[in-house]
């Protein structure tokens, strides 16, 4: 009787064990994480280093539950809205942790003509996202060039980003209510027209998606972006610089001719401050010959002028372009970092950075004591033919009288002479604008990169992205070529 007794007890706790195994089973079919249907939670799938450990969780000591950890991810070619022509697209960097993260949305330049929101491994924005191992997730938007709509269709887009990028805030962890946005160039002109019109609802167009969210933004970034185009016009025509200008181009009209003074100003971010701007951060370089610091110092002096929180820094030497090595050093991602920091902990206020003395207005009364003198050999080709490098380029300037910049010719040959009295690097962006010259990977003088054309730089044969920041070495040639597409 007791054996028959023990067996009837080892039946009913087999029993029961079977229906408490397929509860178990019922529960992963209903699991959010079982992807594939096969009733298995796929998060359980992360023994990454076969050590029958799972990679995804993290097992507490104590009785608590199991948490799972949130690795970095990376999606891309996200769709934000539709238009009639296209998709538009955006990137988002998601760092380690739960989050929320605070969010750093990049727009991209190119004169509203080119460009991509590929970002460059070294730019401010990867590394402020620093392979996922940082606070700050990071966006980056395409948006409508010119050759598919025009104005306002770019900033139409870009707050179609920032709506779309709150509304999906819990699915990429993203903090929807701490949003800073920045941009170069163009890319650098959207974002100080975020600012500008910040909170409102002018260029919210509903048919770029849902309108539950607001485009409002906490704080921006301004690479050396316009930001008064009818200043930027009185530039251009002083340089001489070919017609159609960008800003006409995007505004589809001559502004000497038939833009209204409504449409300039509805995309001059300096002529539309109010006083209700987020902070705003200005950087631009003092060798910008392209878009000219003065842009920045009317965008701080409206912003100063109103009470709006500003910080503005100009830095010695850089030249214009994202992508040239001067806007990759820790001191522009150190204040990038401390910029958005004081705006995520509340404690922003204005502050005015001034630039140290420029290489480019350096002089020199003689070649005694120098402590470098090299030669660099300077090719430029338009098309077929060859363009003449002048001779006595900053010799005997205003700047300069009756001495020498610290990079100058003597003759038509194109070997550059650079000489410093300290050890110092010297670009090629140093040497055109003593020249006078425009350039950067957009244009040389009054050849611009468009739907036929192309600039291309090579330094000994190499081809190079340095642009105008690239350094200067003895002997060595670099060619500058404006030639068709190839």
């Amino acid at each position: 009787m007791r054996r028959l007794a023990l067996v009837v007890i080892i039946l009913l706790f087999s029993t029961l064990s079977g229906c408490l195994d397929n509860s178990s089973i019922d529960a992963q079919d209903d699991s959010p994480n079982d992807h594939d249907n096969d009733g298995i939670d796929d998060h359980e799938d992360n023994d990454d280093d076969g050590d029958g450990i799972d990679d995804g969780t993290e097992v507490n000591d104590g009785d608590d539950d199991t948490t799972i950890q949130h690795p970095a991810e990376i999606f891309s070619d996200l769709v934000y809205a539709s238009t009639p022509t296209s998709d538009l697209l955006l990137d988002i960097y998601i760092p380690n942790g739960e989050g929320p993260h605070p969010l750093f949305v990049n727009i991209h330049g190119g004169g509203w003509v080119t460009g991509d929101k590929a970002l460059h491994p070294e730019s401010a924005a990867l590394q402020i996202y620093d392979s996922g191992n940082d606070t700050w997730a990071v966006a980056s938007i395409n948006y409508r060039l010119i050759n598919e709509a025009v104005w306002p269709a770019q900033i139409e887009d870009t707050k179609a980003a920032i709506r779309w990028l709150k509304e999906n805030a819990d699915t990429y962890r993203i903090d929807s209510q701490m949003i800073v946005v920045g941009g170069s160039s163009a890319g650098g002109h959207l974002s100080a027209m975020l600012a500008v019109t910040n909170g409102d609802t002018i260029y919210d167009n509903s048919s770029l998606g849902s309108m539950n969210a607001s485009s409002e933004v906490n704080a921006v970034v301004d690479w050396f972006g316009v930001t008064n185009m009818f200043t930027l016009s009185d530039y251009f025509e002083s340089q001489n610089i070919s017609k159609p200008w960008p800003m006409e181009s995007l505004l589809a009209c001559d502004i000497e001719v038939d833009c209204t003074n409504e449409s300039v100003i509805s995309a001059s971010p300096a002529l539309l401050v109010n006083g209700s701007e987020p902070p705003v951060l200005l950087m631009h370089g003092v060798n910008d010959t392209l878009i000219p610091p003065s842009q920045s110092q009317e965008l701080a002096t409206a912003l100063s002028s109103n009470n709006s929180i500003y910080w503005h820094h100009e830095f010695t030497d850089a030249g214009h372009g994202i992508g040239n090595p001067e806007w990759r050093i820790s001191e522009v991602v150190d204040l990038l970092s401390a910029f958005l920091e004081a705006v995520k902990d509340g404690t922003i206020s204005s502050n005015e950075i001034q630039p140290e003395p420029s290489l480019v207005t350096e002089c020199l009364n003689g070649h005694s004591n120098l402590v470098m003198h090299i030669h660099p050999k300077l090719v430029i080709q338009i098309e077929d033919t060859t363009y003449t490098v002048a001779a006595n380029v900053g010799v005997d300037t205003d700047a300069c009288p009756s001495a020498m910049h610290v990079a100058h010719t003597h003759d038509t040959s194109g070997k550059i002479h650079v000489e410093t009295h300290e050890p110092t690097n010297v670009s090629l962006g140093v040497f055109t604008q003593i020249w006078g010259v425009i350039f950067d990977e957009t244009q040389f003088g009054p050849y611009h990169v468009n739907d036929t054309h192309e600039l291309v730089m090579m330094v000994d044969g190499v081809v190079s992205e340095e642009w105008g920041g690239h350094v200067f070495s003895d002997g060595e040639t670099i060619l500058i070529h404006y030639r068709e597409r190839q």
